[in-house]
């Protein structure tokens, strides 16, 4: 797969797919602006070497039209601030004539941000007629997106296509995300910890199956875990179960036998009326209760896991995040994965949310900017989007 550093950008408008997905406030104020600061270096390598950019990006989930609440000019505007001695510009359109004059007149040096590309049905329906026409916006494509590699997308999959082998290429980020995670995939130092969280299983089910072979331990947390819990016939109460994913989970529980770990204490609240928080229960939950986290008991045994691995792997958080009361959990393993000596890699969504909450970013050797992406890629080995810039 051709590197960034192998084109020659001279001159060269290029065509750089990004992830600016970034949270805002209701008044369209960016949250945090980390995505755009990952996607710096491989923008500012294309501007050393005489390039001009087009970016392209996606923001939340529009559907195929224009929505006011996700334009992109929050962005435009802090990219701006990021690159103060650089012309930025921001388009209005997708494709389109404004945005074909935009991107022929931009200089070498500038930066041209194009409106979020979901507002075009063509983007998610994969459309090739879409992406021949962001291709003429172009001479040379690059994907730094990878949180959303695993998606057959047009910005993604379709439009490197309409290019040259030798034009078109992985960005920074994306490189830096496959180097972290094939050290994991296909050569870890062992024991190899895996901790999986979240709501559901049916978003893990090939992650889970891969793993099962795989994995020295696999630590359970969150809502899905109630969903093996019943499939192991363990009293679960009213929590959050995927009924349709039982045979599944007794699939998955048989293929990895006793290195699954489930948890042995929740704390639970009340499905309905006042919440006491901070109940904790043992084995099984009783009917008119729900969990929420992890307990004490279960933390201990998954901290000393996480302390004897060598490498770890953590995706999805242990309990209900949003709420104070459901957060102890997933803070004390966070901890736990930031304080170990393991070759530790998070994946991104909610998970990369919560380690940056609690300042612990940096104390984790790689923290992905890629949810489904990071799990499509430890199930398999590789991701739609990459395939098609020819990696092997």
């Amino acid at each position: 797969m051709p590197t960034l550093e192998s084109i020659d950008l001279r001159d060269k408008r290029v065509l750089v797919r990004v992830d600016f997905n970034v949270p805002l406030t209701d008044d369209r104020q960016i949250l945090d602006d980390s995505r755009i600061r990952a996607a710096l270096p491989t923008i500012r390598h294309v501007l050393a070497n005489n390039g001009a950019c087009v970016l392209i990006s996606h923001l939340g989930r529009p559907k195929g039209e224009p929505d006011e609440r996700l334009r992109l000019a929050p962005i435009g505007a802090r990219l701006a601030e990021l690159l103060p001695d650089h012309l930025v510009l921001s388009c209005g359109q997708v494709v389109g004539e404004e945005a074909r004059e935009m991107a022929q007149q931009l200089p070498a040096g500038g930066v041209l941000l194009l409106e979020n590309v979901r507002f075009h049905p063509g983007e998610k329906q994969g459309d090739e007629a879409f992406a021949r026409e962001l291709a003429s916006l172009g001479e040379v494509y690059v994907n730094d997106a990878f949180a959303v590699c695993h998606r057959r997308h047009a910005s993604v999959y379709a439009l490197p296509q309409q290019f040259a082998p030798e034009r078109r290429c992985a960005g920074m980020l994306v490189q830096r995300e496959l180097q972290a995670l094939r050290q994991v995939v296909e050569d870890p130092l062992r024991p190899l910890v895996a901790i999986f969280g979240g709501a559901k299983v049916s978003d893990k089910v090939a992650t889970l199956r891969a793993l099962a072979d795989r994995a020295d331990r696999i630590l359970i947390g969150g809502a899905m875990s109630y969903t093996l819990m019943k499939a192991k016939d363990l009293e679960v109460g009213d929590s959050k179960v995927e009924d349709d994913l039982l045979d599944t989970a007794r699939e998955i529980l048989a293929r990895a036998g006793d290195r699954l770990w489930l948890p042995s204490d929740h704390v639970v609240g009340r499905t309905q009326g006042a919440d006491p928080g901070g109940r904790l229960a043992r084995d099984g939950i009783a009917e008119g209760w729900s969990g929420f986290d992890i307990g004490p008991e279960t933390v201990a045994r998954y901290r000393g896991e996480i302390f004897r691995a060598q490498t770890l792997i953590w995706n999805g958080p242990m309990g209900k995040i949003e709420s104070d009361d459901y957060l102890e959990g997933t803070r004390r393993i966070a901890e736990a994965v930031a304080e170990c000596e393991a070759t530790t890699v998070v994946g991104g969504g909610e998970t990369g949310e919560v380690v940056r909450r609690l300042g612990l970013e940096t104390h984790v050797t790689h923290l992905s900017t890629g949810g489904g992406a990071f799990l499509h890629y430890v199930a398999r080995g590789t991701l739609p989007a990459l395939e098609v810039l020819g990696e092997g």
